[in-house]
């Protein structure tokens, strides 16, 4: 029986990273900024690489791609934050963001009106052709094409979602669509999920996605600085099925707009939006509608039709919305001592809490030694066990802070390591601990249920709950490779239960000593993905979720 104590710890990640391939200047790349509420931008624009600077630096920053994090970058060329500052220098919008030395790259905080929330691990984080790239925005070399994404919480386990026309094989989301007056118009909303990380493909793909029911696929409402948020109150928005389509009626001429979201039982939105979609319904009697929107055309930054150097700052956005305040930590739970030194800046004791975990979050704490030249700022990365070649990848940052909350992507174990830097620029870097991410009970597709099994709150639990069960009733989940977890909480009362993989099988205790902690059950470690069962014996068992070891 493989039987341990841990903590609890998933989300979705903080990742200001890119990847590379250079190209001439100026280039043509597809922008889109998903904020908190409303979509940023969204389009086409022209652009190279070029110095930077941050509303809250006092410095301009190389952007260009050519930088020693990343040697296969010989010659300038755009990337995703200078090609991102550019979009919103169109319509006067700023971006912030903390300069790391370490990566040669900022951190990014803030895209127009929308800061990052560290109490709830929102932080923005960018997508290259559907992957969150192992280099950073200023360090990743854009090819012709590419589809730059950042989003705000870009890593909170939920789905990302991609608007078609119906019967498209392209993975590229398309600017326009052609439909015709009083017919029925199929779209298709595609789910990209759980992205994927390292170095993005030469354009994006399909792979990984699949259709998306529920959607709901609506008008959009444009309000000032162009932007945008889908009209799900209209009545012309449609649901998408089971196979992720939907059929829409348009009864006038014309350029229609649309973009796809879903909505939780609250109201909230819950995915990432999609893509906008212009769709074309010609006059009658004519084959198009004419001249496309102008957000469809490749926009020109002023720099680049003036020939001059391109703007560092621009006007700073009239409001941001006010930071919330910070969940204070609670006793940890995982245990992990470090100790690092940088010149005479200690931190000691960082380690896991138990907090952020009913809504998902790893809670990671450090205590700071007074002295020297303080504290300034620090960052927690993590590295993805059991993939090789895997880099360390910035998942939170911040200044003065002795806690934070952090968003890993379910379904993996990862290495998490803590680095401070004090106000002289002197930096160390600890280990902090490994994780185990599990799927919560109720991971949408993630298990499948068999018997009598109810979902009820429990403190301490992973996503605040658990699925209950009495004996006769299974559990099954396809997991990849590694050694299969099933995470229960233990009861008070001793359960049996019984372990399933292909044919091995294990029959194992369960309970009956401390309520309310944590057993992990694996079973042997596999080299391939497949089907694994837990089957209840003799007792009652709640279980927390499910992952793999690598």
């Amino acid at each position: 029986m493989h039987k341990k104590t841990a903590t609890l710890i998933v989300a979705a990640a903080i990742a200001i990273v890119c990847a590379a391939t250079a190209q001439a200047v100026p280039t043509q790349v597809n922008v889109r900024i998903e904020g908190a509420e409303r979509t940023l931008f969204e389009g086409p624009i022209l652009t190279e690489g070029h110095e930077v600077e941050a509303s809250s630096d006092t410095q301009a920053r190389s952007c260009d791609g050519v930088d020693a994090n990343d040697p296969g970058n010989a010659e300038p060329g755009p990337t995703p934050t200078a090609a991102s500052a550019d979009a919103m220098s169109l319509i006067g919008e700023t971006f912030d963001g903390q300069w790391d030395s370490r990566y040669d790259d900022y951190l990014l905080t803030r895209w127009g009106p929308d800061e990052q929330n560290p109490s709830d691990a929102a932080y923005w984080g960018v997508l290259v052709n559907n992957v969150f790239p192992d280099v950073g925005g200023c360090q990743y070399e854009l090819g012709g094409g590419d589809e730059v994404t950042w989003v705000y919480d870009a890593f909170a386990a939920r789905p990302a979602l991609a608007l078609y026309a119906a019967g498209s094989t392209s993975g590229t989301r398309p600017l326009t669509a052609l439909a015709q007056r009083g017919e029925p118009f199929e779209v298709e909303v595609r789910d990209f999920g759980a992205s994927s990380e390292g170095a993005p493909p030469a354009q994006s793909e399909r792979t990984g996605s699949a259709p998306y029911e529920g959607a709901d696929v609506s008008p959009v409402e444009a309000g000032e600085k162009g932007f945008e948020r889908p009209e799900t109150e209209n009545p012309a928005t449609v649901t998408t099925g089971a196979d992720g389509k939907a059929s829409i009626t348009f009864t006038t001429p014309g350029w229609h707009r649309i973009k796809a979201t879903h909505l939780d039982g609250e109201g909230h939105e819950d995915a990432i939006r999609s893509n906008r979609l212009d769709v074309c319904v010609p006059p009658e009697g004519e084959l198009e509608c004419g001249r496309p929107p102008f957000e469809d055309e490749p926009r020109t930054p002023a720099y680049l039709e003036t020939g001059e150097e391109p703007p560092l700052k621009h006007e700073e956005p009239s409001a941001a919305p006010a930071s919330a305040t910070q969940t204070p930590a609670t006793t940890g739970v995982a245990g992990f001592t470090a100790t690092t030194a940088a010149g005479v800046l200690r931190v000691r004791s960082a380690h896991f809490d138990g907090r952020g975990a009913a809504r998902g979050l790893i809670g990671v704490h450090w205590q700071p030694v007074d002295g020297g030249a303080g504290l300034a700022s620090w960052t927690i990365s993590s590295r993805t066990l059991g993939q090789k070649g895997a880099k360390y990848v910035i998942r939170a940052h911040g200044a003065r802070a002795t806690s934070a909350l952090v968003k890993l992507a379910p379904g993996v174990a990862y290495e998490l390591e803590l680095t401070v830097t004090d106000s002289l620029g002197r930096s160390a870097t600890s280990a902090i601990g490994k994780v185990l991410v599990p799927q919560d009970d109720r991971a949408s597709g993630a298990l499948r249920y068999a018997g009598s099994w109810r979902h009820f709150a429990l403190a301490g639990a992973w996503d605040g709950g658990v699925s209950r069960a009495a004996a006769g009733a299974t559990v099954s989940a396809n997991l990849a490779a590694g050694r299969p977890v099933f995470e229960l909480r233990e009861g008070s009362r001793e359960a049996h239960v019984e372990l399933i993989d292909g044919a091995q099988r294990e029959v194992l205790d369960v309970g009956g000593k401390r309520a309310g902690a944590l057993w992990l059950l694996a079973a042997r470690v596999r080299s391939h993905a497949g089907s694994v069962r837990l089957r209840v014996l003799r007792g009652t068992v709640d279980l927390d979720g499910v992952g793999v070891e690598p």
